[in-house]
């Protein structure tokens, strides 16, 4: 039986099939390239290939091409009895995953306590985007640190991704120290976009904001002409610009440049999320958006997330809606987040009204009441998921509220 480069056997009837899926979950798991091309050869050269056909269903749906996951699901599932009993359980947690259900965590928890080694499962629990992250738990950033803590002597000294990842949950519970120094070994080891994203995490939140733009330049120059990683790292970017003083106009040419869904759509959720909060951003610092990329990303917005429920693409829907100036669509939104299943009854359901209702305010230059909703509320923002950069957002727009109300009563 063949296995993979963590001695784990898969049940595939070839080499070619084998190689492939190899190849094709390396790409997924650097994050410069989906492996759709590859997972899609494993599957054709060996078309009962169960674990294959739900690796590929996991790629193309959390890269946006939807049409055909239902179909390698549904095959992965009816090819579970000729499967191992490993690629039974990850099956079992990507069809999970895949539906939002509320099992999810447990079964990867439970699969990953007995296969430690599955990079590509314990891949979905730990991460901005993982299913801690969006667990609902106050917690998840340290569970993520702990996880990974014990399962440390279950992957070598050199394995980059394990590395990569421990820089990226240490730099988000503030163990700097660890993060750069596990995150430049993983990049020593390979100049990924994985790698290099970590890293950029490190420097935002040392505030090194003239390494972070050198590195991210460089990066840019030898790796991001064709990597899936170029617009999330042009949005770190940007926000080090912000840190170093660049206007909002500077920060709106980079959006129409380079982070424009018709200039770069690598991933819907990457590139709503990068591109709503960064045009908030703008918002924040005074800078009036131009009508058609407003609509344009209130577009984008209605294609991939058009219900509410998700709750860390349902914050950028509320920024997405307050740059719109549409009060019955903020109606509409806000609305939806108390009839939510997901969130009824759920601090995270009152939080996303009072985020809503905040951020709308300051929107309409309301800023006594934008600091009324927002102030009990900014601490849940942990809730959201996401990473550090990404829901400091709340606090941004609550502190651009206090100092819009003291310039005013000035």
């Amino acid at each position: 039986m063949f296995k993979d480069n963590y001695d784990l056997e898969l049940s595939c009837a070839s080499a070619a099939a084998c190689s492939a899926y190899l190849a094709g979950i390396d790409n997924a798991l650097r994050l410069d390239h989906p492996g759709i091309r590859e997972l899609t050869e494993a599957v054709d050269r060996d078309p009962d290939f169960a674990l294959a056909h739900a690796a590929l269903a996991r790629q193309l749906q959390i890269h946006g091409l939807t049409e055909k996951v239902a179909g390698h699901l549904d095959r992965a599932v009816s090819l579970k009895p000729v499967a191992t009993r490993r690629e039974q359980s990850a099956i079992d947690v990507i069809v999970a995953a895949a539906h939002f259900r509320e099992d999810a965590l447990k079964l990867a928890s439970r699969h990953t306590e007995e296969f430690p080694r599955d990079l590509f499962i314990l891949s979905h629990i730990v991460g901005p985007f993982g299913l801690l992250a969006f667990s609902g738990q106050r917690a998840w950033r340290e569970e993520n640190v702990a996880l990974l803590d014990a399962l440390k002597n279950s992957y070598p000294e050199d394995d980059w991704w394990y590395l990569s990842t421990l820089s990226f949950t240490a730099a988000e519970v503030g163990d700097l120290v660890a993060a750069r120094k596990y995150g430049e070994h993983a990049w020593r080891l390979s100049e990924n976009g994985n790698c290099a994203h970590s890293l950029a995490h490190v420097h935002f939140e040392e505030a090194a904001v003239d390494e972070g733009m050198d590195f991210i330049d460089k990066w840019l120059g030898t790796h991001g002409a064709d990597s899936d990683m170029r617009h999330h790292l042009v949005w770190h970017l940007a926000l080090l610009l912000r840190e170093k003083g660049a206007p909002a106009s500077e920060l709106l040419a980079i959006y129409e440049r380079e982070l424009d869904p018709r200039v770069s759509d690598p991933m819907p959720l990457s590139t709503f999320s990068d591109n709503a909060a960064l045009l908030w951003r703008c918002r924040l610092s005074g800078l009036e958006i131009p009508a058609d990329i407003r609509q344009d990303l209130a577009d984008y917005a209605d294609r991939h997330y058009p219900n509410s429920g998700f709750a860390f693409a349902d914050i950028h829907r509320i920024m997405s809606t307050a740059l719109h100036d549409s009060d019955s669509e903020r109606r509409a939104l806000a609305d939806g987040f108390s009839r939510a299943k997901d969130y009824s009854g759920t601090r995270l359901g009152v939080a996303l009204v009072r985020y809503a209702e905040g951020f709308y305010a300051f929107a309409s230059r309301d800023f006594a009441t934008a600091i009324e909703r927002l102030e009990p509320v900014v601490a849940d923002s942990v809730l959201l998921g996401g990473s550090n950069p990404q829901r400091r957002i709340v606090e941004e727009t609550y502190r651009a509220a206090l100092n819009a109300r003291i310039e005013a009563n000035a």
